[in-house]
């Protein structure tokens, strides 16, 4: 008998997460028809800076797609884009419907690189549309001409409409993580300093590109190579953090980030109700390379069985090194069985290996012949806490060393 698929995309989240976004994208979908009904009149000099703003925007969502999708890599969740550099200008500068339209283009060119579900992808446009209409709407309402002649009042409303752009942004990302994280922590909610800091700065960015633009129509091309180097400075600091998180010897996850990756899986697995699996691995007499041959051939094994991790584990495993020979494993979307199979073929990596190294006086070796023992345990569902199967992948890992080595136990 075939079981029923869980529900996948928009449907697998919670009910008051499903009513949140539909409602957004609701009131979206209207104000953007509002502002494409508005008057469609338009001066030259509005049709230059459209252009400008289009042209500069798609030329520097292209030439940064790498770094983006780097960024986007690195991070494994909410992700804070500077595509706001250019749609707040075309808010705040040009007609609403004039305006609507170079957002959804600057949206539409950023599909590719956002490599996310249509629902996600949709809603975070809808959270970038909206506050940006709502910031024009501040400054169509003032009434002030904030852009072309300078005034105390005027920068004070320009200045609001960003603040108003920063809030709704953030409300609108705060509110759907909330609703869709069974249990969400203040800092899930509203992001950590760093990502607020990267949004501030992008709109003001924003700021300082439309007060450009009002003066010299060009002025957004000279921006490019700036935003360019900004993003990159950005990819640059997170692969620093990255650092911090990642075994030098393996190029695996270290502990801290390990325990990180697999604290967002664990999340998944409990919105979606899908099985997660641990396995633990210690390599058998690891003790005897060092003594035999040296810490550095003994360092050769390690980034050996490192590579054997990352050619026999599947795409989604989190796969880190704890220190010394043990290596840890989480599967989502696993049961016992299929971990089985995971650690199986791990196993048999291992004792394929072939590691050319130099002994104690430098002179070349092949390390043959080594083994790993290794524990599974898994949850039918994710109902039991990380640190139970960690505690019980570890009792079957000492099971297995107990009666042999080189095998896998599985926990009961």
């Amino acid at each position: 008998m075939t079981g029923v698929e869980p529900p996948t995309g928009l449907w697998s989240l919670p009910r008051p997460a499903i009513a949140y976004i539909l409602l957004f994208e609701l009131l979206t979908a209207a104000a953007l028809v509002a502002a494409l009904l508005a008057d469609r009149s338009a001066a030259a000099a509005d049709w230059r800076r459209f252009g400008a703003l289009v042209l500069a925007g798609a030329a520097h969502l292209w030439l940064s797609r790498r770094t983006e999708e780097a960024r986007r890599d690195n991070r494994g969740g909410p992700h804070v884009d500077t595509s706001v550099v250019w749609i707040l200008p075309a808010a705040v500068l040009l007609p609403a419907w004039m305006a609507v339209l170079s957002m959804l283009l600057l949206r539409l060119q950023l599909y590719p690189v956002a490599r996310r579900p249509l629902h996600r992808f949709t809603f975070g446009s809808a959270g970038t549309l909206l506050p940006a209409l709502a910031a024009l709407s501040v400054v169509r309402v003032s009434g002030l001409d904030v852009l072309h002649r300078f005034s105390p009042g005027g920068f004070l409303v320009l200045l609001t409409a960003a603040a108003v752009y920063f809030a709704l942004n953030a409300a609108a990302i705060a509110g759907v993580i909330a609703l869709s994280t069974p249990h969400p922590t203040r800092a899930r909610v509203t992001g950590t300093r760093r990502d607020n800091a990267m949004a501030a700065l992008a709109v003001n960015l924003g700021v300082l590109v439309a007060l450009a633009v009002a003066h010299a129509w060009v002025a957004p091309l000279l921006v490019v190579p700036l935003l360019c180097a900004l993003d990159w400075g950005a990819l640059q600091l997170e692969n620093l953090r990255g650092d911090s998180r990642t075994d030098d010897k393996t190029d695996l996850l270290n502990s801290r980030g390990w325990h990180e990756q697999v604290d967002r899986e664990l999340v998944r697995a409990r919105r979606r109700g899908t099985p997660v699996a641990v396995a633990v691995l210690d390599l058998d007499h690891f003790k005897q390379v060092n003594d035999t041959w040296g810490h550095p051939a003994g360092d050769a094994v390690l980034r050996a069985v490192g590579a054997v991790l990352h050619e026999t584990t599947r795409q989604g495993d989190v796969v880190g090194r704890f220190g010394g020979e043990e290596f840890v494993l989480l599967l989502p979307d696993t049961d016992a069985a299929q971990a089985v199979h995971v650690a199986e073929r791990v196993r048999r990596g291992v004792a394929a290996m072939h590691v050319p190294a130099k002994d104690k006086r430098g002179n070349p070796v092949t390390i043959t012949a080594r083994t790993t023992s290794i524990g599974v345990a898994a949850a039918p569902a994710p109902t039991a806490t990380l640190e139970a199967l960690l505690r019980q992948a570890d009792a079957a890992v000492y099971e297995a060393k107990s009666t042999g080595r080189n095998q896998i136990r599985v926990a009961p």
